[in-house]
């Protein structure tokens, strides 16, 4: 009776360990997922934005604004695109669960531009 009960002791405690062994392999798969999504549309968003100002600075032309007035709304618009890509990555690690930080893959935007250039290529070498 003791053995019998010894052995569900035991098949009890490998059964936690390894529940807790696969939840935790599939958690970093999520949030590696996760992080290729964000990143996505972090790099999306941010071509779209570019491609708007430029459509606004073809119509500045053409409403026959200054070459000053244009250079300065660059400028404006540009200060603007830095701090929200600041903001957005900040939120981003802010928001990452502390406890997986070790498995961030990038953390400014310049890391980012690289993970997305780096996932492109090995997307392109597998095809």
């Amino acid at each position: 009776m003791l053995i019998k009960l010894l052995c569900f002791l035991c098949g009890m405690i490998v059964m936690w360990l390894l529940s807790y062994v696969f939840s935790l392999g599939h958690s970093i798969n999520l949030l590696r997922e996760t992080q290729r999504s964000c990143a996505v549309l972090f790099i999306e968003s941010e071509q779209s934005l570019q491609e708007i100002l430029h459509l606004k600075y073809l119509a500045m032309v053409e409403a026959d604004r200054s070459e000053q007035n244009i250079i300065a709304q660059k400028y404006i618009d540009q200060l603007n695109i830095s701090n929200v890509k600041k903001t957005a990555m900040n939120n981003y690690i802010s928001t990452f669960p502390p406890s997986y930080t070790h498995i961030l893959e990038y953390s400014t935007w310049e890391e980012l531009e690289d993970y997305v250039d780096k996932k492109v290529q090995q997307h392109k070498e597998q095809l």
